[in-house]
């Protein structure tokens, strides 16, 4: 079964997730949310935060440590700056309602936005986007259970605690950096446990401490490029979790383990409203011309050219739209097991 796959059309897959995430009772617009969230991030080519999640969703929908139907609210709001409390929903449509709110506050220039009670929210670039698409910046930062060895530490004490920034541009896709600041995230392991491959050395340690290519003994990640990763980590739990009100650190419960716990993570969020700095095309056509630099840079050996941040998600996103997403059988079997335990046909 490991490399073997099945291919899904976007639309069906984006589809079909809303209809189990709805038979599961979440309510319809947040549903389409998460579906959308998990469908852009497999067609991005970020498979660790795609369908592989889904039956931890609804695992957790059915003990209840995620809110099936939550009161997303602001509970306070000053200035450019407000607070949501997501009432332990799914945390993609928090993020969702949260970017909305920064997006308003930045009307005026910036606005910024803490996030508490909120849970797992797929790829941190989906809501950095919907800044872009307003002409503004998007930021997201946000942090996970602890799971990384701090750099010069041997046991976990940080998250993989991820950043997203999105730049509009005058050219086909935006500029999209959207990483963990762990070498690699537990998805990707996660997926190569189900494709039934190894990880680079470099990704996890096993429980002596000690680097491992089989995904099956990792058991706690390392922070990328070492003590700068690890401080990252460090700046972005506490902007997300002091910050806004969430629990933090070693507080945060574990996403895989403590199923009844709700999470009550933080997420924080910024939208930069270019037009108010500086004319919004003299920006994206100075975007663009970074973008043309960089892609004139001569390659080094085994690359091609010079890529820019998203612009790798966006031809894989071209190239699935036009031949189907390539979803792992394990991966598939596993939803299609999800789906029969809610009696939902699951046309895939």
């Amino acid at each position: 079964m490991a490399g073997q796959t099945v291919t899904v059309e976007s639309a069906t897959l984006r589809s079909a997730l809303a209809n189990l995430l709805i038979t599961a009772g979440v309510r319809e617009e947040d549903a389409r949310i998460v579906a959308d969230s998990i469908t852009t991030a497999e067609l991005f080519g970020f498979q660790s935060h795609g369908v592989i999640r889904i039956p931890h969703y609804l695992k957790r929908l059915r003990i209840g440590s995620i809110n099936k139907r939550p009161e997303i609210k602001v509970v306070m709001r000053s200035g450019n700056v407000a607070v949501v409390d997501g009432d332990h929903g799914l945390g993609h449509a928090i993020a969702h309602f949260a970017m909305n709110e920064a997006i308003g506050l930045a009307e005026n220039g910036v606005g910024f936005v803490g996030v508490r009670n909120s849970s797992h929210f797929g790829i941190a670039g989906y809501f950095a986007l919907q800044a872009v698409r307003k002409d503004m910046i998007g930021i997201v930062i946000s942090h996970t259970d602890a799971a990384v060895v701090p750099y010069g530490g041997r046991t976990p004490a940080v998250g993989t605690n991820p950043l997203a920034v999105a730049v509009p541009t005058d050219r086909e896709y935006p500029i999209l950096l959207d990483m963990a600041t762990s070498t690699a995230s537990l998805g990707k392991i996660l997926v190569a446990r189900d494709k039934g491959e190894s990880i680079p050395p470099d990704w996890a340690v096993d429980e002596e401490g000690n680097p491992t290519t089989d995904p099956h003994r990792a058991k706690y990640l390392l922070p990328m490029a070492g003590a700068k990763g690890y401080g990252l980590a460090l700046i972005f739990d506490i902007l997300s979790g002091p910050l806004t009100g969430a629990l933090f650190g070693k507080n945060i419960p574990l996403m895989y383990g403590e199923y009844e716990k709700h999470r009550e993570l933080g997420h924080f969020m910024g939208a930069i409203n270019v037009g108010r700095f500086v004319q919004v095309g003299q920006f994206k056509r100075n975007v663009g011309i970074m973008m043309d630099d960089l892609h004139a840079t001569p390659p080094a050996k085994g690359f091609e050219r010079v890529l820019v941040p998203g612009e790798k998600e966006y031809l894989t996103m071209r190239a699935y739209e036009r031949d189907g997403i390539p979803i792992p059988l394990g991966t598939m079997n596993d939803l299609r097991s999800a789906a029969k335990e809610l009696n939902v046909l699951l046309d895939l």
